[in-house]
């Protein structure tokens, strides 16, 4: 009776019936997993560069100050870059931004601000509210960043901000690769507009 057990034990032991299937099942969710990410990466390459080149793109036409008031300039920036897009990136007016600056060291720069507390120095190297500052951008607060909203005069240099939240193609890397299934791509330019007529909205003469 034991050796039949063992004989029974032993051939079911030797049946290899079904392995490749059960292995194949592994590799495959494996993968799966690898191509899903790599295209994943791969689109958000894509999609990185795109925006970029159309950011340059649309920088190239700003800079000219051609006879278009404000808002149709920023306007036709944005479809210049959106236009570059190739049906990945579907930018809107809200995901373009515009700063101008004087020079280019200005760019990120805080308002100078007298870092005081009650009249006497704290030294904290941080504005707090109440101390006097330089309002540059004229728009009676103080900014981390002086720059002032818009594409800038003539010879002003102007920054262009891209902010875009990518759809992920699935759910599965929203985490490690994004938040809320979308991945977040920056990009900006910096130029020197060229020295046409006008000023910047809201500051200056």
């Amino acid at each position: 009776m034991i050796a039949s057990r063992h004989r029974t034990f032993g051939r079911f032991w030797r049946r290899s019936e079904g392995t490749a299937a059960i292995e194949f099942a592994f590799i495959a969710s494996i993968l799966a997993l690898l191509i899903i990410g790599t295209m994943e990466v791969a689109r958000i390459l894509f999609a990185t560069s795109v925006l970029e080149g159309g950011l340059r793109e649309a920088a190239r036409f700003g800079i000219t100050g051609q006879e278009l008031d404000q808002d149709a300039r920023e306007a036709r920036v944005v479809e210049i870059v959106r236009a570059h897009g190739a049906g990945v990136v579907n930018v809107t007016a809200e995901d373009v931004k515009f700063k101008s600056y004087d020079n280019f060291s200005s760019i990120g720069v805080p308002e100078p601000f007298v870092d005081s507390d009650d009249g006497g120095p704290n030294d904290n190297g941080t504005y707090d509210s109440g101390e006097a500052f330089t309002d540059v951008n004229c728009n009676g607060n103080w900014d981390p960043d002086q720059g002032q909203p818009g594409m800038g005069a003539g010879n002003e240099v102007a920054l262009y901000i891209v902010d875009y939240d990518l759809p992920l193609m699935t759910g599965m890397f929203s985490t490690a690769m994004g938040q809320d299934g979308k991945f977040k791509i920056v990009a900006s330019v910096a130029v020197r507009n060229e020295p046409f007529s006008g000023t910047t909205p809201g500051c200056g003469p």
